[in-house]
């Protein structure tokens, strides 16, 4: 074959399977953005208008009018039946309402007495709270070491993949060099991108390999999710009247528990038909299942646990309104 025509041939094979492997590629990467924007762009719409539970709060609306006028806050009303101290409270506001400069002694002792309640009911949340953050912490724990092993996983897949296309590459590059002249290598053109695209495969699906079983106690949302699950201090309990009880005010008849769940099924997407899923939410699986958590579950739980975390510590800010209403400034 004359010099000039092997060139041209040699050259017009190199732009043909240029033009193969660019075509192959965009192909890939078409592939690889369908599968990316189906998993993260397919996600539900959150309703956040009339009627939607996404975003909550357990304490009453403001009355600022009642307020101009000096009436107690919703919220201060409410504890002050709550803690069964409203004869107290009235007490109190008509001695400040009169005006005298100096409190007598019965007066004294009575907000000595209020202050003592909305004692036990702060040391009441406190507890809770530090079983929440308990819990937190467990389920953190347990979140780092499966997240760790999925991390290592798709670090060694991506490894493997960049490896592979070097060690074929390199092969197939030896081959062109060893020979002078460009030879078919479509087996490992074939092998190379096969892999290449297996290997990215796998690490999508390799979060929902690791799991570990339920080996923690029951956590706080079993008591949440179970409607007919009383506390041993149920009728003393400050807290969970508070949280078994309707908003005052509130168009909705529901209570703040029923308000939490309906929170939880619009903002986390929870599906208070699996039972089973709310068992492994809860940590509470039967005597005879053997159920195991992922990293999806125990995010969920994580985020469950931080929200009622949050609507819990409203307590305080209703205990807050009931103090500032028997204070005598």
């Amino acid at each position: 074959m004359d010099p000039c025509f092997g060139a041209i041939y040699n050259g017009s094979n190199l732009l043909t399977r240029a033009l193969d492997i660019r075509t192959l590629l965009d192909s890939s990467l078409l592939a690889l953005l369908c599968a990316f924007s189906t998993i993260f762009f397919a996600v539900p719409v959150l309703a956040s208008g009339a009627g939607s539970f996404r975003d909550i709060k357990m304490t009453p609306d403001r009355d600022r009018d009642g307020e101009a006028r000096g009436e107690p806050r919703a919220e201060a009303e409410e504890l002050a039946t709550l803690l069964n101290i409203k004869p107290l409270v009235e007490k109190l506001r008509a001695a400040k309402a009169s005006g005298s400069p100096e409190a007598t002694r019965p007066i004294e002792q009575t907000r000595l007495l209020c202050m003592w309640k909305i004692f036990i009911a702060l040391q009441e949340v406190r507890k809770v709270v530090a079983v929440l953050n308990v819990e937190i912490a467990r389920s953190n724990e347990s979140f780092n070491s499966l997240t760790a092993k999925r991390n290592m996983t798709t670090n060694v897949l991506n490894t493997a993949t960049f490896m592979q296309y070097g060690i074929l590459g390199t092969i197939d590059k030896s081959m062109n060099l060893k020979f002078g002249q460009p030879i078919p290598s479509v087996e490992i053109n074939t092998v190379m991108f096969g892999i290449g695209t297996a290997l990215p495969t796998i690490a999508l699906f390799a979060p929902s390999i690791f799991k570990e079983k339920i080996d923690s106690p029951p956590n706080t949302l079993a008591h949440i999710f179970n409607a007919s699950f009383r506390p041993a201090d149920a009728d003393k309990s400050y807290l969970w009247k508070f949280i078994n009880s309707p908003i005052p005010g509130s168009n909705s008849p529901l209570t703040r528990r029923e308000i939490l769940i309906k929170h939880w099924e619009d903002f986390a997407n929870l599906d208070i038909k699996d039972s089973k899923g709310m068992r492994r939410l809860a940590a509470m699986p039967s005597a005879e299942e053997n159920l195991t958590e992922s990293v999806r579950i125990l995010g969920a739980r994580i985020a469950l646990l931080q929200d009622l975390k949050t609507h819990v510590e409203e307590f305080d800010a209703s205990l807050y309104e009931l103090h500032n209403a028997i204070s005598m400034n």
